[in-house]
C-alpha cells in the first residue's frame, strides 16, 4: 500500500482532503511518523501556507466541532470521536536569546517550516492537496532516520534555543527505543546548561507529558542523570521511581507531581522551595504533605496513623511507599481500610439519643478508628458500641 492509499484508509483524512480541493495543505509532525511507524495517531496537525480563517468554514463540514482559534497563527479543532485536528500557518522562529519563546513571522514554503521544527522525525510533511495527495516532503531525511531508529535534532544550538526540546528526546527516544546521534548527544550538554532559565511551566508541561509515557520511571531518571532538573534535588533511585509507577497504575498527566515529589530536596529550604512553585493548591498539598511525612516516624497502627496523619493527602502516602517499601503493606492496607472507615450511623441520630455536638465529634472519631483497626465492622457494631457509652455514662 503506497502513502496516498495508506491516508485515503482513514476517512477524516480522505474527507478533510475533499473538503480541500487544491488548497495547499500539509499533514505534518507526530501524524506522519506514526504512520510510518505503523501506528494512528488520533491528534492531527496540519499547516497551511494562507490565513487560517479561510480554512475554518470547510473544516466544520467534518461535523460536529468544538473549536477555538488562536492569536499566534493556530486554531484547534475538536471532534465528538476524540479526534483533534490543529491547524497553523506555515512559519519561521528566531529566538532572541536562549530558552525564551522564539518570535514568530510566516514562511513561505512548507519546507521552511519544517526546517524550524525539533527533530528530523517531526520535520516530514504529507500533502493533502488534491492533485499531489500523499506526497512526502522530508528535507531533513526524518523517513531514513526512522528507518535507523535516530533522533536526531536539525541544528546546532537546538537545545540552546529551547532546552525543552532534551525533554522531548527523551520522551521519543524511550517510547520508540531510538538512539541520539552524535550531534544530539552533544546538545544535552548545551540543554544541562540553559535549562535553569526556562520558566517553570515549561518544564512543568514537559514532565506532564513524560508522565503519561509507558517508561515514565526511565523519562524522569534520564531527566535528572542529564541535569534538566535546574534546582536543588535529591537524587530518586530508578527502583523507586519503578515502584511508584506501579503503585499508580492507570497513566495520567497529573501523576507527574507525584514523581516530582521524588526529587524534593532534603534541605531546610524544601518547604519554602514547595511553597514558591507556581503550583495549584491541590498539588502543593500532596508536596507539603509528602515532606511532612518524610520526616516523621511512622506509626504502624492503623487507628493512631489516622489520628495523626489522617488529612494526608492519598497520593502522598504514596509516594511514601514508594520511597520507603518497608511501609509499603502498611500504607497500602491502611488506604484501603480508610475508604470504608466512616461511620454508618447519622449524627442526627446521635443528637437524638442527647449527645452535644462536640460529643457527637468525637464518637465519631473513634467509631473511624475501631474501623480502621477492624474492631467495628458493621452498623450493628457501631451501635453496640454507642450503647455501651450510654450505659457507662448512666452507671457512672
Amino acid at each position: 500500500m503506497n502513502l496516498a492509499d495508506r491516508l485515503k484508509s482513514d476517512p477524516f483524512l480522505k474527507r478533510l482532503s475533499e473538503l480541500l480541493g487544491e488548497e495547499e495543505v500539509y499533514v505534518v509532525g507526530g501524524y506522519p511518523r506514526d504512520l510510518f511507524l505503523g501506528k494512528r495517531s488520533p491528534d492531527i496537525d496540519i499547516v497551511v501556507l494562507e490565513d487560517i480563517k479561510k480554512f475554518i468554514e470547510p473544516i466544520k463540514k467534518l461535523g460536529p466541532v468544538e473549536f477555538r482559534l488562536s492569536e499566534f497563527m493556530t486554531a484547534k479543532f475538536a471532534f465528538p470521536d476524540g479526534r483533534i485536528l490543529d491547524i497553523a500557518r506555515a512559519r519561521r522562529e528566531r529566538y532572541p536569546r536562549p530558552a525564551v519563546l522564539p518570535e514568530v513571522e510566516p514562511a513561505e514554503s512548507i519546507e521552511e517550516d519544517l526546517w524550524r521544527r525539533d527533530f528530523s522525525i517531526n520535520a516530514m510533511a504529507i500533502s493533502l492537496r488534491k492533485s499531489n495527495f500523499g506526497e512526502l516532503i522530508d528535507p531533513a531525511s526524518g523517513l531514513e532516520d526512522l528507518r535507523r531508529g535516530t533522533i536526531r535534532v536539525l541544528k546546532e544550538g537546538s537545545f540552546r534555543d529551547d532546552p525543552t526540546r532534551a525533554y522531548r528526546a527523551i520522551r521519543y527516544s524511550l517510547r520508540f527505543d531510538f538512539s541520539y546521534d552524535p550531534l544530539t548527544e552533544r546538545e544535552f550538554d548545551l540543554a544541562r546548561k540553559y535549562a535553569g532559565l526556562l520558566t517553570f511551566p515549561r518544564i512543568e508541561n514537559e514532565l506532564r507529558r513524560g508522565s503519561t509515557e509507558e517508561r515514565r520511571a526511565e523519562f524522569f531518571h534520564e531527566v535528572e542523570a542529564r541535569g534538566l532538573f535546574p534546582w536543588e534535588h535529591r537524587k530518586a533511585s530508578i527502583e523507586e521511581l519503578r515502584r511508584l509507577d506501579k503503585l499508580l497504575g492507570e497513566r495520567k498527566e497529573g501523576d507527574w507531581v507525584l514523581f516530582f515529589a521524588l526529587y524534593l530536596p532534603e534541605s531546610a529550604g524544601a518547604r519554602e522551595f514547595v511553597q514558591n512553585l507556581p503550583l495549584e493548591r491541590s498539588e502543593k498539598k500532596v508536596l507539603m504533605d509528602f515532606l511532612e511525612l518524610r520526616e516523621e516516624k511512622i506509626e504502624t497502627d492503623p487507628g493512631e496513623f489516622h489520628l495523626k496523619q489522617g488529612k494526608r493527602a492519598e497520593e502522598a502516602l504514596l509516594v511514601l511507599a514508594a520511597c520507603r517499601p518497608g511501609l509499603r503493606d502498611f500504607l497500602l492496607d491502611y488506604l484501603r481500610r480508610k475508604r470504608n472507615a466512616s461511620p454508618r450511623i447519622r449524627p442526627a441520630e446521635l443528637m437524638e439519643m442527647g449527645f452535644s455536638g462536640r460529643e457527637i465529634g468525637e464518637i465519631l472519631k473513634k467509631i473511624e478508628v475501631l474501623r480502621l483497626r477492624g474492631e467495628i465492622q458493621t452498623e450493628e457494631e457501631e451501635r453496640a458500641f454507642i450503647r455501651s457509652l450510654l450505659n457507662r455514662e448512666s452507671g457512672s
